[in-house]
């Protein structure tokens, strides 16, 4: 069922998507000739205003088609100035980039609506678990070493007292393979424990490794104090979502993708994700609750937003762009010398989205790893 729901869900963003594009285009009196719902074979569709509207049978998604994006397609019955390409390029900026602010600001919404309604969970200081070697899966992590337990309060480390779980986790990684002195209270009594620290390999660095994950406490916000933090957190999934953009087209991460078809495992963190593979996410992560699907298709509006803007035509990005330089420059790219460059981006799209959904069927995502391995970064 929540499967069912992330792709629903994931169809309406993609469809809102779209709305974007055509309410900018109609208030810019510009002619939009289709708007569908889903792809493939035609259900149904009727025509009112010059426009074709309908549903397809494929509900993964919907496009809006407007006359015109190539100056050398073939047009009919439309006047020259309903026409993308004769619009002046602020009509065109605003067409382009209008979906684009669409999911960014559908992002905005659902991460305000989890900040004001139900409230963000902050790790405290108190031990939930106890994890399990590095090194040796089947030997105990340092904590466990050092008689720590669940529901033990850290409140120093090293000498130094630690105010938050951020600061605590800082202080550990820069400390790997070292003894290390930790402060801790137990049935309202102080306790002080020694314990040698594993090393482990984070973004390239030997970093600490203690072997604890924290309880994490419920913080309502106000209205006001959640429109910052929805920011802010917008913010920093904007930053993650262009860093996988980057690992994503990087040339060793396609070359790594082009193993597929030959066997090989492809990691989780590197392999695009099909509607499948995305349903297969919600699925698991709905296990812990909807605020956690939620705040996953938060991102996927963001991921949205990132992937659209990437300056290439024919995604919107390369649309902006070439409007941009048309407002600056007076001057206008000819379509046609842009055919190779989009041609190697259809091609590149191609490839991934036959990837992702052939990775989503051989090698079903277990999206808990992935969650496991990044909360075992904090500890």
């Amino acid at each position: 069922m929540n499967a069912i729901l992330t792709i629903l869900l994931l169809t309406l963003f993609v469809v809102l998507h779209e709305l974007g594009h055509y309410i900018s285009a109609r208030r810019s009196k510009i002619a939009v000739s289709e708007f569908f719902v889903g792809f493939g074979p035609k259900i149904f569709s009727f025509k009112r205003n010059n426009t074709e509207y309908g549903l397809k049978a494929i509900l993964l998604g919907g496009y809006v088609k407007i006359p015109g994006m190539d100056e050398n397609e073939p047009v009919s019955n439309y006047k020259k100035e309903e026409l993308f390409h004769t619009a002046s390029w602020k009509k065109k900026l605003y067409i382009a980039s209008a979906g684009i602010l669409v999911n960014f600001f559908l992002a905005w919404i659902i991460l305000f609506s989890i900040f004001a309604f139900y409230g963000i969970d902050q790790p405290t200081l108190e031990i939930a678990t106890i994890g399990n070697s590095i090194s040796n899966p089947n030997d105990d992590a340092p904590s466990k070493k050092a008689g720590l337990m669940p529901g033990d309060f850290i409140y120093s480390f090293n000498g130094l007292e630690v105010n938050s779980w951020e600061e605590l986790v800082s202080i550990i990684e820069l400390n790997p393979e070292k003894d290390v002195s930790i402060g801790y209270i137990r049935n309202s009594q102080l306790y002080l424990t020694t314990t040698k620290l594993e090393s482990r390999d984070l973004n390239n660095k030997p970093s600490g490794y203690l072997g604890v994950s924290p309880v994490l406490e419920r913080q309502t916000l106000g209205l006001l104090q959640a429109i910052p933090a929805t920011t802010l957190v917008e913010i920093d999934m904007t930053k993650a979502a262009v860093k996988g953009i980057f690992t994503l087209f990087n040339p060793s991460t396609l070359g790594a993708l082009l193993g597929t078809y030959t066997g090989e495992k492809i990691p989780d963190e590197v392999r695009p994700l099909s509607p499948i593979g995305l349903a297969q996410a919600g699925d698991q992560i709905a296990e812990g609750g909807y605020v956690n699907l939620f705040s996953l298709l938060a991102f996927v509006n963001i991921f949205l937003a990132v992937f659209n803007s990437i300056p290439l035509v024919p995604l919107d990005g390369g649309r902006v762009v070439l409007a941009l330089y048309e407002g600056i420059t007076g001057k206008k790219v000819e379509d046609k010398k842009l055919y190779p460059i989009a041609a190697v981006v259809i091609f590149i799209f191609v490839f991934l989205g036959i990837t992702a959904f052939y990775l989503d069927i051989t090698q079903p995502i277990r999206l808990w790893n992935l969650i496991e391995e990044k909360h075992d970064k904090l500890n």
